[in-house]
């Protein structure tokens, strides 16, 4: 079965015609549930702040310097890729992490616009 998506409505379509009834995109909720968890979390905001005040940094650093197993860290790492709220840059062998404050700042006005 082919469906659309109406954009005035935000309901699908199927090739019938017959109209289902959606209220939100379940799979970009799920996407921005994410990025908010990743956001908010302590050793995370603590990884961040580290990451910010070195400029850019490697795992090694940061789980050194936090006193956390480099898994731990690298984990952590890993969710802030993918929330994009960190930027990993390749040199050579290792991977330096950077704050990524545009997609960050980006994040919070969206948050700041959904509670106005």
């Amino acid at each position: 079965m082919i469906k659309t998506l109406n954009p005035e409505t935000s309901n699908v379509v199927s090739e019938n015609n017959k109209t289902e009834f959606t209220l939100f995109d379940a799979d970009l909720t799920k996407k921005a549930a994410a990025i908010m968890r990743a956001m908010n979390h302590k050793l995370r905001h603590t990884i961040l702040t580290f990451i910010d005040n070195a400029g850019s940094t490697n795992v090694t650093a940061i789980y050194k310097a936090l006193n956390i197993e480099q898994s731990v860290a690298s984990q952590h790492l890993a969710i802030m890729r993918r929330a994009k709220i960190v930027i990993a840059t390749r040199t050579g062998k290792q991977i330096l992490y950077s704050v990524n404050h545009d997609r960050i700042n980006l994040y919070m006005n969206k948050v700041k616009e959904i509670l106005a």
